[in-house]
């Protein structure tokens, strides 16, 4: 004990004040000693004469700071790091090759020596370049588009300026399906061809209003149609539609589009795809849209539909006509059964019609879940495809009643003339982009894009250079390429069906060449395409 206590002793009793004092210097002590304790250096010391530590604090001494790294460790910790790495880089050194450690015993190889070493050896090995392989013919897209750009770092050999002989020998072997390769009078210049495969045939065809594409968010002025021109128009739009059903029957139109404002319709003629009969596509629909075809007893299937989608339910879009006449017939039979049963339950008849009525409606959601997606697409074949002719001529739902095109009936697109038809041309706009120290050629095509028409341009007009191609397409008609064949069919019958629809559809309007790819029955050839790509060395495409 130091002297200043020593003089606190002349009494037996201590004074609280006292009490205190010596209690917060034994508790100084103590933190002191702990901190002291910390130092590894002054460790030993301070165990064997803790009274001079903690004199040395009120002394005023200068005291080591305990949190301060001595030399001696810091050189410890690098040297055991150094023996670390280097008994880990030779571990996995022998591990690789043994041969060579056992070898080079006496020398120090590090880890990071022999990854440069393996680095080294790999940039010496050659590496081969795999080049994407293109195919030599070009896939079917059945969905429509309102816009191709063609982009080549040559100048293309086509141009929207066309000479008074290349227009008219254009239209005369669009107008004729001529093939200019063929001995014939007509101007064989690549603009002339050009200008061909630019072309196509619509109705109504009213130059003031936007008709295609009929989803289009422009605000267009509307068009005032009272009584007698909404007459006129929906006469002549019969007349077409009936023109135009006729020349598929006949064979003698390969397809054609019915662009209404909510849904789009699509008629290929029979040996198209691969199908033996005439057939038709609508999307988007809807469950009214759907009754409606019910009603008028026209058996349709939805190739697209996921199953799962029923949740459990029956579901009038997954059945025939005839199916649905014997469902009708079970139901009713059940729920006269279910009825009863609940009856003698002691169930009231108003809970037996909220459960029947909550029923309805889960139904109805379940039905409601597809509609305006791809799987709501409907197919309809066969004989069939009369009745859906006729519903799509009296169809009210078809012209809208409301908007800018109020009164105007559905648009019509073929590639060949039909009764009442007008010849339309694309709009062709020339550009050059400069980007990335290169000059760029760019051709823009605006308008209705049909299938045959890329397949006309790389016929009739193959291209000297390679280039680039990015389509538009309307989302709503991309299920268009979705819809496969399922016939099973050996190889004779698909081949023998191709041969006789190629024959049948001679007269169709599309050139040989792509009137047989248009007949294949693999599906492989159709598929929504985004981007191609041409490559004018091997002539070969690629598409995304």
């Amino acid at each position: 004990m130091t002297d200043s206590l020593k003089r606190c002793e002349p009494s037996k009793w201590l004074r609280p004040s006292d009490v205190m004092k010596l209690h917060k210097l034994k508790q100084r002590k103590k933190a002191l000693q702990a901190r002291i304790k910390g130092n590894t250096q002054d460790c030993s010391s301070a165990n064997s004469n803790p009274s001079n530590s903690f004199e040395n604090v009120f002394s005023a001494k200068k005291r080591t700071n305990p949190f301060l790294k001595s030399s001696d460790s810091k050189k410890f910790k690098n040297g055991q790091n150094i023996s670390l790495e280097e008994s880990t880089d030779q571990t996995l050194f022998k591990l690789l090759n043994p041969k060579a450690a056992d070898s080079s015993s006496n020398t120090f190889t590090s880890f990071s020596n022999l990854l440069n070493k393996l680095d080294s050896n790999s940039k010496e090995e050659p590496v081969e370049i795999v080049k994407a392989q293109g195919e030599s013919w070009l896939p079917i897209d059945w969905s429509l588009k309102d816009k191709v750009r063609l982009i080549s770092t040559k100048p293309f050999s086509w141009s929207q300026k066309l000479k008074v002989s290349e227009e008219a020998s254009g239209i005369t072997a669009f107008t004729r399906c001529l093939d200019n390769d063929t001995d014939n009078n007509l101007d064989s210049s690549p603009n002339a061809k050009f200008h061909q495969c630019c072309l196509y045939w619509m109705q109504p065809n009213l130059p003031w209003l936007k008709l295609f594409p009929r989803t289009s968010s422009k605000i267009q002025n509307s068009f005032p149609v009272n009584a007698s021109i909404k007459e006129s128009l929906q006469q002549a739009w019969r007349d077409s539609l009936r023109s135009l059903f006729q020349l598929i029957r006949t064979r003698q139109c390969p397809y054609f589009y019915v662009c209404a404002n909510t849904f789009t319709v699509l008629f290929r003629a029979a040996g198209i795809s691969g199908f033996t009969d005439v057939h038709v596509l609508v999307t988007p629909t809807t469950r009214g849209l759907r009754h409606l075809i019910k009603q008028e007893e026209i058996e349709y299937s939805m190739p697209l539909k996921n199953r799962s989608s029923d949740q459990g339910y029956e579901t009038w879009d997954s059945v025939t006509s005839e199916q649905s006449e014997e469902i009708g017939e079970q139901i009713e039979d059940k729920d006269d059964s279910d009825e009863n049963w609940m009856k003698s339950m002691g169930i009231d008849d108003r809970d037996i019609k909220q459960i029947n009525y909550s029923q309805e409606r889960m139904i109805h959601k379940a039905e409601c879940e597809i509609d305006n997606s791809e799987q709501s697409l409907v197919m309809i074949e066969g004989g069939e495809v009369h009745g859906f002719y006729n519903f799509l001529l009296n169809c009210k739902s078809a012209t809208a009643l409301t908007g800018s095109l109020a009164g105007i009936p559905p648009t019509l697109l073929a590639p060949v003339a039909f009764h009442g038809a007008t010849i339309n041309s694309l709009k062709v706009r020339e550009s050059k982009v400069y980007t990335d120290d290169t000059n760029f050629y760019s051709l823009e095509l605006s308008g209705p894009i049909l299938p045959s028409m890329p397949h006309n341009l790389f016929c009739l007009t193959t291209p000297d250079c390679s280039l680039t191609a990015t389509f538009n397409n309307l989302r709503t008609t991309e299920c268009f390429s979705k819809v496969k064949n399922t016939e099973q069919r050996s190889v004779i019958e698909n081949t023998g069906s191709v041969v006789f629809g190629k024959e049948n559809l001679s007269d169709c309007g599309l050139l040989p060449k792509v009137l047989k790819h248009f007949c294949a029955a693999n599906s492989d050839y159709v598929t929504n395409v985004e981007c191609l790509k041409y490559t004018s060395e091997n002539k070969t495409f690629t598409w995304t």
